[in-house]
Parts: structure tokens; sequence; C-alpha cells
């Protein structure tokens, strides 16, 4: 091995490439988030991570600023939780002054000070684990806005096997965009969620592989942004009409109920794809029908009546 090629021998060979499982899973750790651990709630925090696999490693608290690291002997999981109705929460979320850091990006005054917070201890804490560990890192709105923080500050990057957000706010400009470059991050788009279209325009850019969940449940791998919009547009509408909160559909218990039946359905489709006995050559340019997809999805996270 010469010293030249030394730097690039070394693979990031733990990143992951997107999962509608995993998807679905840092959703539920996103939704776990939300238990209060630091007020007496740890006990179902650990019981709810068990169902997962998951062992409790240690929580974050610092003015409101929250979160939880989990693992497995096959990974680990940094959790942020969201907004809550608290002022420090709103204070950050509406605090859009640009933060400068020492590379020259941009990002929400709000959210850095938010990550801030908790940065030294999750630093620590992540020391700890195996170094060989893969460390996912997640979060619903604000949890999303410093999941995608951390992303860009966690040393070293090539051990974050993946960011998952949800909801996530828009965090930075374009320069902390090109930050997450070395990072797999894919962000989660529910219906008429409004929360990944703020704070509009002032320099701001969304960071991300999109994936973006219809009403009627189906899951679509980046959209063309004029079918995006006018879908955004008719679900939006929607709400409004039947004089609904705009913010329903920002709800991680939606998110999460929409990506297990998403994933279950891609499941099935695997399944029944590889127990179906090979066609005639007669007929081998035909297919019988999958499995249907899964039925709309309500604002309220479960399965719409037809």
């Amino acid at each position: 091995m010469t010293t030249a090629l030394s730097p690039l021998l070394n693979l990031p060979l733990r990143r992951a490439a997107y999962s509608d499982r995993t998807s679905w899973y840092m959703a539920r750790c996103s939704e776990l988030a939300y238990t209060h651990f630091e007020d007496g709630q740890e006990p179902q925090l650990r019981s709810d991570l068990k169902e997962l696999d998951l062992e409790f490693v240690c929580g974050f608290a610092e003015d409101k600023t929250c979160a939880f690291l989990a693992c497995n002997d096959r990974f680990a999981v940094l959790a942020f939780r969201g907004t809550e109705a608290n002022m420090e929460n709103i204070l950050s979320d509406i605090d859009i002054r640009f933060h400068h850091d020492k590379s020259g990006a941009k990002t929400s005054t709000g959210f850095s000070n938010a990550y801030a917070l908790v940065a030294n201890g999750i630093a620590d804490a992540i020391g700890t684990l195996d170094p060989g560990l893969p460390l996912y890192i997640t979060g619903h709105s604000l949890g999303g806005a410093l999941a995608a923080i951390a992303s860009t500050r966690i040393r070293p990057s090539d051990r974050i096997a993946a960011c998952y957000t949800y909801g996530c706010p828009r965090v930075g400009n374009a320069e902390f965009v090109n930050q997450l470059w070395k990072v797999p991050v894919y962000r989660q788009v529910h219906s008429s969620d409004i929360v990944p279209r703020a704070p509009f325009g002032f320099g701001y850019r969304q960071a991300g592989d999109l994936r973006y969940i219809k009403r009627s449940g189906t899951l679509v791998e980046d959209p063309n942004s004029v079918l995006f919009f006018l879908s955004f547009f008719l679900s939006f509408l929607t709400l409004l009409i039947g004089r609904k909160t705009v913010f329903l559909n920002h709800r991680i218990a939606g998110y999460t109920s929409a990506l297990e039946a998403w994933a279950r359905y891609r499941l099935k489709l695997d399944s029944d794809l590889q127990s179906r006995p090979a066609l005639p050559s007669a007929t081998a340019g035909l297919s019988a029908p999958g499995p249907a997809a899964p039925k709309s999805v309500s604002v309220s996270g479960g399965a719409a009546s037809r």
C-alpha cells in the first residue's frame, strides 16, 4: 500500500442505501424520542426500544433540546425529539437568522444553538460505542433539523450509515447542503405537510433525497417538481375544505403509520414475486397482478375507509 493511495483505500463501507423498512424503523425511533425520559419515563422508553431490538444507552436533555442514543450488536441510533409546546422549542423554530460556521456554511441560528446544547454530550457518548458500529441519525420536525446538523458535525462522518428525517424544515443554505453530500440523507414528506417548505426563501435549501408520501399512501422517490407541488396543493386544499388544521399531516404518528403500511406492502410484493411459479414460454411476457397498494392513509395516521 502506497502512502499516496492510503486515504482513498479507506472506503466508507458502513454507508447504507435507502430501505422502506429502515424508513419505518427510524420513524418509529423518532416517535419514541418524544418520550420524556428526563421526567421519569425512561423505563417506558427502554421497554418500547426493546420491541425494536434496541438497548437504551443514554439520553440528552438540555433546555428542551432532547435526544437519545440506543444500539444493538448491529447498529446504533441517535434520535432527536421534535418541536413541543414549550418556549425553548418555539424560539429555536422561529429564529431563522443565519449562523455562520467555520466552513462558510450557513444554518438557522435557532437550530444551531439548540444542537450546540447537546453536541459535547453526544460526541462523548458516541465515542464509547464500538467504532465499527454503523450509526443512524434521525428525527422529526425540529428533531429532523437537529439530525441534519448532527450529520455534518459528528466525526468521523464515515461511521454514519444514513440520516432519516420526517417533516424536516429547511436547515441551511446551499453550502450546508453540500456538506451533507458525504452522508446519505433521506427526507420523508407526508402529503400536505407544510413544515418542510419552511422557512420560505432567505437562501434556505432542502437537503437530502426526497421520498414523498402521497394521499393514497404510495411513496414516490424524487417526484417531478410540478407534480409534487400539485399533489401537495391538492392535499392542502382538501384539509382546508374539510376545516382541518394544516399541520395535521405533520404529525409523526401519521408518518409512522404510512411508512409501516408501505413497507408491509413492498414486503408482500417481494414475497409474491419470489413465490410465483415460472410461466410457460407462451405467456412469458405476461405477469399476474401483484398485491394491492396500501389503502389511503388518513391524516390521523390510520387507514382511510373506502
